[in-house]
């Protein structure tokens, strides 16, 4: 495996993985702050750790080697791509723990070859194979890769994870994400290793269980069946981030759950905002009369006389400096982008901290149910 950007030279990070009664650990690499340490995110002492880790249960990225037919994947560009055999080996190929996946492509707009050289992959592994380990329990898995190999490309992979992490903390109702160093290796050995980061995304399945809820087949809905607070959660969060590119009534980067009798949105992919802002993004026809680019907020929240936009205000504000503490804190992220990202957040803050700005900007500029 080449040494990774991230990491310094003659260091890798090897992630300690044991069955049951093991413990999770790294050694050496990853540059954490201490405030990380402080958070417990990280710990230096591995022992407390209690038990064998699970996917999405901290933030310590995932060491991992990919093994697989990688030159037929990039040429799976359809929607029915099918599953190809691979291996997944933990900690690199010199670990201990490897487990058998079928590897398929996924997507729709980055399974274009003339966007991503490096499709986005979905992981199936077979459960009774994982038991005990990090992944016991995970069936599907959702991977975000770096679409390209450079170190701008990574960027937009740890942008768009911390949009995820940025929902995690504002509400529970949502995806968790796993962020991983993964080595790719083709099976044939006829091209180079690739090391990248990369993360995984919660099954919408594994949500629901996780919430005590049930994922809906509907494939469109009534804006106004969803929980009213929840669903403003979701719209003001996609003003955060600068995101445009969804809709709660055709569920277009979009489910939805429902515990006990109430429906929730949950909302994914979030590289088309002004947040992750990548060179391949733009407005779409939609909102193109509205803004001209990505970064440039819009409020596409749909118009509900039930939301409390005051709670939703404070709510946010209350989560600001853990927000702004994520980015700051993260690991990887170049100076150039941790300033872009924190000062777009900011200007977020400065509209729903003004009454006026946020009564124009947010509250009066909601959509009628026309355009949904």
């Amino acid at each position: 495996m080449r040494n990774h950007p991230l990491y310094p030279v003659g260091l890798t990070v090897v992630l300690a993985l044991s069955g049951c009664g093991g413990t999770a650990a790294t050694t050496g690499g990853m540059p954490w702050s201490g405030s990380d340490r402080q958070s417990g995110l990280v710990s230096s002492d591995s022992s407390q750790v209690p038990g064998p880790r699970r996917l999405f249960e901290d933030h310590v990225p995932l060491a991992m080697t990919l093994m697989a037919d990688f030159q037929a994947l990039r040429n799976d560009r359809g929607q029915e791509s099918e599953e190809r055999p691979g291996r997944v080996f933990l900690g690199g190929l010199a670990g201990d723990a490897s487990y058998p996946v079928q590897v398929r492509t996924r997507g729709r707009f980055r399974l274009n070859r003339h966007i991503c050289d490096f499709p986005p992959l979905r992981l199936n592994f077979p459960t009774d194979s994982v038991s005990g380990s990090v992944l016991h329990g995970t069936d599907k898995v959702k991977m975000v890769t770096h679409c390209r190999d450079n170190n701008t490309y990574e960027q937009y992979v740890l942008e768009e994870y911390l949009a995820y992490r940025i929902y995690g903390i504002l509400t529970e109702i949502g995806f968790r994400v796993q962020l991983a160093l993964v080595t790719y290796r083709d099976v044939r050995g006829e091209e180079r290793d690739v090391s990248r980061l990369a993360f995984l995304i919660e099954d919408d399945e594994a949500v629901a269980e996780r919430l005590g809820g049930e994922v809906t087949g509907a494939e469109q809905a009534n804006p106004d069946h969803f929980d009213p607070q929840q669903a403003g959660t979701m719209y003001l969060f996609q003003y955060l981030i600068g995101n445009t590119d969804w809709s709660i009534a055709r569920f277009h980067n979009m489910k939805a759950i429902r515990i006990g009798r109430v429906y929730h949105p949950i909302p994914f992919d979030f590289d088309f905002s002004g947040f992750v802002n990548p060179s391949y993004a733009g407005p779409s026809p939609v909102v193109a009369r509205y803004i001209t680019n990505v970064r440039e907020r819009l409020y596409w929240g749909v118009c509900s006389n039930q939301i409390d936009y005051a709670g939703l205000f404070s709510h946010f504000n209350g989560k600001r400096e853990a927000i702004l503490d994520l980015i700051t804190s993260q690991p990887g992220l170049t100076g150039r982008n941790r300033h872009l990202a924190t000062t777009y957040v900011e200007s977020f803050f400065e509209v729903i901290t003004d009454e006026r700005e946020a009564d124009f900007r947010i509250v009066q500029s909601c959509r009628r149910m026309g355009g949904t």
